[in-house]
């Protein structure tokens, strides 16, 4: 047991008075809600019966908040919203300014892990307004660097450095923050991590292990160990990971953070099992699933018993590798029938309350003829009422059991080649496979429709090409032949969902044109001032009335029977109307002419090109 925490439970052991014992409460359940979260939620709400009974508001709005930080620490995100937002409220009742910021800062962590990531920034925007108005710097750098955070789980990885890079200018020159400078190095090096830059990630994860190790900040430490064994393990330095990791592993141990312990066993065993020294990996990812076990922690148990299903099957031992095949699908799909009722309530929670602000805001507009605001609030509770009803639907587990199991059986048939089971499972396999594309392709849609991005300059040759990369297979499966009409202009947009854009285009070009396909594709200057970008193919055409229900969900160009389930278009449309840009398409309807799909977007300011 840690100093620190003989420390607090001896000053609760000695408070006095129904004030001393809720502040001791709070400052152990403070500590533990990090080490021994169910430690802590027991004492919250003891907290906050004895708060309430003695009318502590303040007291109590600590013990509401540590309590919001526990449910969020196991994945109780309804629990920790309906929570945060009982403390948000008293905290703004009573002024307790400080209060707010914290509640601000746990609701905007729980927006941002269930992908609400507008609102998240909405509330860190608030927190910070709260910590300038306060002067307190610690506060400040806390919330960018919770926003860096943000960025990077959205995948915005330089978003998220120049977040980071706020916070590093302000604390390097301040000897008295070195905590937290430990914390947003490793933060860094977690980013170049994502990003492929092994060199600088391993450079910030030691300065970060270093000043962390002058801190004593064991968990600081030890997550940044766990990066530079990851940017060994990338760069094809193994024993060097090892070495990283099972340090990290000893500083976890020592200080008692089983979690973090369990995560580190699990990336040593992936590291042996990359090198072929399977039964040593089996040795640590079991270790891993006692401790992960232990916790009762479902999301890291099923992800470990599906490692040890692979380790086991690249060992030949089917039987041990079904065991776990097993386990690993039987408690995801109760993790996931829990992430699934988790999700509905805490959007609804959240529904709730920001239904009751927008529609307050909107009689208010109302009042004052400002019609255009209270057309705005509707739309956005019609999308909230849109978004609590999608998120409950989620297609991939049970994809993935057909293909996991096929997969198993496919193995046991490998000497029977032209058995009927064989053709049987193959048949089984390729629409299993078929179906998760589809899946894809709707969560790819609903990833455009809720993500928000703001447009940056792109190189549309380089997208281009990205997207050409990816739609080689099916040119050459179709002997087709793909002609670029010279140089592409920059324009304001997303890269990656550009080429998303380019290689539906693309796909369908070639899957509806001629014999063989014949595609073109160019760029040219758009009357409306955006820059047009189009694609021919040189196919049978389209008539007026299939024109007319183009870019419409689950509609195929053509009648002829053709791959596809008719969500690329949709997709497109999704994309470039979400970058300020429109979608088309021309067809004369007479064969061999083809058509000619096209996007629009805007070009690059001068001023954007200078800031990019």
């Amino acid at each position: 047991m840690s100093e620190r925490r003989t420390a607090l439970e001896a000053a609760l052991q000695q408070a006095e008075g129904p004030t001393s014992q809720i502040e001791a409460l709070n400052n152990l359940a403070e500590y533990l809600v990090e080490v021994d979260t169910q430690a802590a939620l027991k004492l919250t709400d003891e907290a906050i019966e004895l708060a309430t009974r003695v009318d502590d508001s303040k007291g109590l709005c600590r013990a509401l908040l540590n309590q919001a930080w526990a449910y969020y620490n196991i994945a109780d995100y309804s629990a920790s919203v309906i929570t945060t937002l009982d403390a948000l409220k008293l905290a703004r009742a009573s002024h307790f300014r400080m209060l707010e910021y914290d509640a601000l800062n746990i609701l905007g962590s729980n927006h941002n892990v269930i992908g609400n990531h507008a609102d998240a920034l909405q509330c860190y925007t608030q927190a910070l307004s709260i910590a300038a108005e306060s002067g307190d710097t610690r506060q400040t750098i806390a919330v960018l660097n919770n926003i860096g955070q943000m960025y990077g789980q959205t995948g915005n990885h330089q978003e998220a450095l120049a977040h980071y890079r706020q916070v590093e200018a302000v604390l390097r020159p301040n000897s008295g923050s070195s905590f937290l400078l430990s914390i947003v190095l490793v933060n860094i090096a977690d980013t170049y991590n994502q990003l492929g830059d092994r060199e600088k990630a391993l450079q910030y994860a030691q300065e970060g292990i270093e000043i962390a190790r002058r801190a004593h900040h064991a968990i600081a430490e030890s997550f940044g160990l766990m990066q530079a064994g990851l940017a060994y393990r990338k760069a094809g330095q193994p024993a060097a990971a090892v070495d990283s990791l099972e340090r990290a592993l000893e500083i976890s141990r020592e200080s008692v953070a089983s979690l973090q312990e369990g995560s580190v066993l699990s990336l040593i065993a992936e590291v042996y099992l990359e090198q072929g020294q399977t039964a040593q990996a089996l040795v640590y990812f079991e270790r891993a699933l006692e401790l992960f076990t232990a916790l009762n922690t479902r999301p890291e148990i099923f992800a470990t018993h599906e490692k040890l299903a692979d380790a086991y099957q690249r060992m030949g031992d089917y039987a041990a590798a079904f065991y776990h095949l097993k386990y690993f699908h039987a408690i995801k799909e109760m993790v996931f029938n829990d992430q699934a009722d988790s999700r509905q309530k805490t959007l609804q929670a959240i529904y709730e309350v920001e239904k009751a602000r927008l529609e307050a805001e909107t009689h208010f507009h109302r009042s004052q003829s400002l019609e255009r605001e209270i057309q705005q609030n509707e739309q956005m509770i019609a999308e909230l009422d849109s978004y609590a009803d999608n998120v409950a639907h989620d297609l991939r587990n049970p994809i993935g059991v057909i293909l996991a199991y096929g997969s198993l059986i496919e193995g046991e048939l490998e000497d029977q080649p032209d058995s009927d089971s064989r053709m049987y499972m193959e048949e089984l396999m390729g629409a299993a496979n078929k179906l998760n594309e589809i899946v894809g392709a709707l969560l790819s849609l609903a990833k455009a429709r809720q993500q928000q991005i703001m447009p940056q300059p792109v190189d549309m040759n380089e997208v281009l090409q990205e997207a050409l990369t990816r739609v080689r297979p099916v040119a050459e499966a179709h002997q087709a032949v793909i002609e670029i009409d010279g140089t592409l202009p920059a324009v304001m947009g997303h890269a990656s969902w550009l080429e998303e854009a380019f290689v539906n285009y693309l796909n369908n070009a070639i899957k509806y044109g001629g014999t063989p396909p014949r595609v073109r594709l160019g760029a040219s200057p758009d009357p409306s001032g955006h820059i047009r970008f189009w694609v021919r193919d040189n196919g049978a055409g389209l008539s007026e009335s299939a024109l007319a229900q183009l870019f419409t969900r689950f509609e195929r160009l053509g009648q002829q029977k053709i791959e596809g389930h008719g969500l690329g278009l949709t997709i497109v449309k999704t994309i470039v109307e979400k970058l300020g840009g429109s979608v088309s398409a021309e067809s004369s309807g007479i064969p061999g002419e083809g058509s000619t799909f096209s996007f629009t977007l805007l070009p690059v300011t001068v001023e954007a090109a200078e800031h990019g």
